[in-house]
């Protein structure tokens, strides 16, 4: 039993090792994972900002009240020289070259003149933008630059649909939130307080969000929830492991509560072979001294004691047979296999005989009542054995009293049911063995074993009850008394 229980504790503690690494592993993958896709949104979210800068310096390019293109062709140099000039002051300009302009038609040229602003709008995008500075080319390009920077600088609005989409596409769909910092490292993860780290238990490296304003200059991703997506990643091998584990915990519940069942059943049926054992000898003890007598003290001669001692062998033995039956009838009770023949019974009439009968075969003094409460007096039941269930709940209640005996009857009638409620003033059972009364050959554990019984009353009486399609129970407190209720079918 300790090998069988040590062997499944060390299955439950290599799965359990096995399902927790192999967690950790998948949320490391998610991290690595969330960590790509936050850089890769940073990143086209700033490429979304320049983009817009550059359409609107393209547009401002081509505003010839702002700015005026040109181009002289050095024959020197050979090669052609573009300006852009303010238009306001002539002498703020900026000029350059570059061979991947060529010369396509003169300056009037509305397509050349588009393509020469387009150029040099995402040159600015490409030096400046990308390099995160400013230069001023002219002071009104220069200022225009920075007013747009300004204008369109980072923000999560515009960062979070982004990193959804970029999640999306590696199938993870975890709630998050931002986390905006001044200062932060990229180098390494920073120390979160553990209120931080229970609410967010992944936390995706800090990415520079060259912010102009002073603030936000990092961001991070929080996920407040990643299990499902990881167990999710885990697919069937975490499925199995957890079948696994359910199927060896059941087989070890139910190999423990077997064994425990079949203890107590043992000791049960231990303790009903020693009382029937007992209840066998008398009767074959007292015939014996019978016979005994009759051969070996001439009481044939004597037809007094003759008849005397023929009278206790005939009551012995009958008591013996009633035995027999009662131990060849145990199978049939349990398993449901004796057959009812139900007919009208006066239910009032029946009581209080088997009460009166009791009360005057019994060695103690009885006092009883009888109430029948319900309006009910005729009921459909087997009539002997309806006997016998009364007769068993009655011969208990006198057993296990005290030196007087007394017995409370009542009938109420109840959602359907005849109840009879049987209440007596006996010692009473604990809580803790009320829900085994019923069982077959079970007695209360008490220091009353020396009262005569075999434990198949009650189970008796429940087999009778049910097989009417009633139903019954007990209720009991420890040194007041218990009440047996009976309930049958109106």
């Amino acid at each position: 039993m300790a090998l069988c229980i040590a062997a499944v504790a060390g299955v439950f503690v290599l799965q359990f090792y096995w399902i927790g690494n192999y967690y950790e592993v998948n949320k490391a993958t998610f991290e690595k994972e969330v960590n790509l896709a936050l850089e890769d949104a940073v990143k086209k979210e700033f490429d979304v900002r320049c983009d817009t800068i550059e359409a609107n310096m393209y547009q401002q390019l081509l505003d010839t009240t702002k700015y005026i293109l040109t181009f002289t062709y050095s024959t020197k140099k050979k090669r052609t020289a573009f300006r852009i000039v303010d238009a306001q002051k002539r002498k703020d300009f900026f000029e350059f070259s570059t061979d991947s302009l060529r010369e396509q038609g003169t300056l009037s040229n509305d397509a050349f003149r588009q393509r020469l602003a387009k150029y040099f709008a995402h040159e600015i995008r490409n030096d400046d933008l990308s390099g995160h500075w400013v230069l001023y080319k002219t002071q009104r390009l220069g200022a225009f630059i920075l007013d747009q920077t300004r204008k369109y600088d980072f923000d999560t609005t515009r960062l979070r649909p982004i990193y959804k989409q970029l999640l999306a596409e590696r199938e993870i769909r975890v709630p998050f939130v931002f986390w905006l910092r001044i200062k932060d490292t990229v180098l390494n993860k920073s120390h979160f307080d553990a209120k931080v780290l229970a609410a967010y238990p992944v936390i995706s490296k800090a990415f520079i969000t060259f912010k102009s304003s002073a603030k936000d200059h990092y961001v991070r991703a929080m996920f407040s929830n990643p299990s499902p997506y990881i167990i999710s990643r885990m697919g069937l091998l975490f499925g199995g492991s957890i079948l696994l584990i359910l199927m060896v915990a059941f087989s070890l519940f139910y190999l423990l509560r077997t064994l425990f069942r079949e203890k107590k059943l043992s000791a049960i049926k231990n303790d009903f072979i020693s009382n029937i054992t007992h209840e066998f000898k008398t009767p074959i003890a007292t015939v014996s001294a019978a016979v005994e007598a009759l051969t070996s003290f001439d009481a044939l001669e004597d037809r007094e004691k003759t008849a005397r001692y023929l009278s206790h062998s005939k009551n012995e033995l009958k008591r013996l047979s009633d035995l027999v039956d009662k131990v060849l009838n145990i199978s049939l009770y349990e398993n449901q296999q004796f057959d009812i023949k139900p007919e009208s019974l006066n239910v009032d009439e029946l009581v209080n005989a088997i009460l009166s009968e009791a009360a005057l075969g019994s060695t103690k003094p009885v006092h009883y009542t009888y109430t029948n409460s319900s309006g009910i007096s005729v009921l459909q039941a087997d009539r002997l054995y309806f006997q016998h269930t009364i007769i068993n709940v009655i011969d208990n209640a006198i057993k296990y009293a005290g030196e007087q005996v007394d017995i409370k009857v009542e009938c109420v009638q109840r959602q359907g049911h005849l109840v009879i409620a049987v209440k007596d003033n006996g010692a009473g059972i604990r809580a803790e063995n009320l829900p085994f009364v019923f069982e077959k050959f079970y007695r209360v554990p008490t220091a009353n074993h020396h009262i005569k019984g075999h434990g198949l009353g009650l189970s008796y009486v429940k087999s009778i009850i049910e097989k009417h399609k009633g139903w019954c129970k007990i209720e009991s407190e420890y040194g007041k008394g218990s009440t047996l209720y009976l309930a049958w079918p109106i």
